[in-house]
């Protein structure tokens, strides 16, 4: 069995990422304009959302199963 078919992976990649969308590290800092005038935070939530959709994406190819009536 490899190690993406092992429910505890999913639950340790999905455990990070919640961890790390909490940003602690950056409540107190002033919001600064990066490119295209947006906040620097959009970029590393623009991320975020990509590594949850490839997260997503691992545990549906991997874990879910067809039915047996399908």
């Amino acid at each position: 069995m490899s190690i993406l078919q092992r429910p505890y992976f999913w639950f340790f990649t999905f455990t990070i990422l919640f961890l790390l969308s909490l940003d602690v590290w950056r409540w107190d800092q002033a919001i600064s304009l990066s490119v295209l005038q947006l906040p620097s935070w959009l970029s590393y939530f623009v991320f975020l959302q990509l590594g949850l959709v490839l997260a997503i994406a691992g545990v549906s190819s991997t874990l879910w199963q067809r039915s047996e009536g399908d």
